[in-house]
């Protein structure tokens, strides 16, 4: 708080920490008080004030112990909507959520990096329609958006995209202004956005890791001091111009080996490997090592350099943790002079999307806390798009 911030000031920093502090878990006057450290005369007024706006709703009390049952408090957090994006070249992932980041409901579009641009942005369109359609809601009532892309992204476009040849110069952030005018927008790396929800999803919380993303396409995303790493630019984690690293063709060793499990051949020539690694086949045993050995030449460096708390194996590939994390372990135990905790991610593919939503829940609470000194918006008033 600066020196110059007056009383309207202070009645946003109370007005956002009552509401931190319901969306906790405290949920009485006497709980809030506890939790927020301030006056209870204030927590009062500033409650019903909140409850006026919209912003919290009174529950039934509860009987704890002898005397008046206490007034209990909820946050509104189906007043809104929040939906969260993960573009990619053979993927479209799209999910909606309540306002804390809670995912409703999700919807799935396969697609090639052949699809032209416009149609990409109708297949987007149309996956938004369905979560909208599955959850009972409108377009007018999503308070934040974020879409996560493959490649290079800033100021709402991408800026450079190797996988998908017809993306690069698409402005997606004024595509999603133009259907969705009242919400908030905003635009990131889909690595960036994993990472995100593997911070704040995942076991442990860590304040440094790195995230690999295996799948079709290999990413990388950062986290330092609790938060994703953009980079001055927003490039950090791009190595996609680095060939001696072998990193973007390091998915061939497991698409060309031609190897298929006992159990049966699948119509994915990946899957088809990892299951017949598990089963002890030494061609596809030996297809998984030189995959694993050029993913460890580039995480081994990354990892040199930050020496994060943890590594997180994430993407598709995740689900093959059992077999990759040991053989991982092992190159990067020769390269790394000390071995950050490996994991595979529980949250899979998924990863993206499950972070887009977790920006868009601090898009909006970032709205909310503004630059001006008056109170909160009512749920009446829509926010303002950026």
């Amino acid at each position: 708080m600066s020196a110059g911030t007056d009383l309207g000031g202070l009645r946003r920093i109370n007005e956002l920490a009552i509401l931190a502090a319901v969306r906790a878990g405290a949920d009485t006057l006497t709980e809030v008080v506890r939790e927020t450290g301030l006056a209870r005369a204030s927590v009062g007024e500033v409650t019903r004030d909140l409850v006026a706006s919209g912003w919290l709703s009174e529950a039934a009390p509860v009987v704890r112990g002898r005397g008046r049952p206490a007034v209990r408090y909820e946050y509104r957090a189906g007043a809104g909507v929040l939906i969260g994006a993960d573009i990619g070249a053979f993927n479209l992932r799209v999910a909606i959520s309540d306002l804390t980041g809670h995912r409703l409901t999700q919807s799935r579009r396969f697609t090639t990096p052949e699809v032209p641009a416009r149609q990409r942005l109708k297949i987007l369109d149309a996956a938004i329609n369905d979560c909208l359609r599955d959850t009972g809601r409108d377009r007018g009532d999503i308070w934040g958006v974020v879409a996560g892309s493959t490649g290079r992204v800033g100021d709402g476009r991408v800026l450079l995209s190797a996988a998908i040849p017809d993306w690069t110069g698409v402005d997606l952030a004024g595509h999603l202004r133009r259907s969705l005018p009242d919400a908030l927008i905003a635009i990131d790396n889909d690595s960036r956005l994993a990472s995100l929800a593997e911070q704040k999803l995942g076991p442990g919380r860590p304040e440094s890791l790195v995230l690999l993303q295996a799948g079709r396409r290999t990413g990388l995303g950062l986290v330092i001091n609790g938060r994703p790493h953009a980079g001055f630019g927003g490039v950090a984690g791009d190595l996609s111009r680095f060939p001696a690293l072998k990193w973007e063709g390091a998915m061939e060793y497991l698409q060309q080996s031609g190897v298929a499990p006992t159990s049966g051949a699948t119509k994915d020539p990946v899957a088809d490997t990892l299951n017949a690694a598990i089963e002890g086949s030494p061609e596809a045993l030996a297809a998984v090592r030189r995959y694993i050995r050029m993913l460890a030449n580039t995480a081994g460096a990354v990892v040199s350099i930050l020496d994060p708390e943890v590594l997180v194996l994430g993407g598709s590939l995740a689900a093959y943790g059992d077999l990759l994390l040991p053989l991982l372990a092992a190159e990067l135990e020769l390269l790394c002079l000390r071995m950050p905790r490996l994991e595979a991610s529980t949250l899979g593919a998924d990863c993206a999307v499950l972070g887009a939503l977790c920006a868009a829940a601090e898009l909006v609470d970032g709205a909310l806390i503004g630059s001006g000194p008056g109170p909160l918006p009512t749920h009446a008033r829509p926010l303002v798009s950026i």
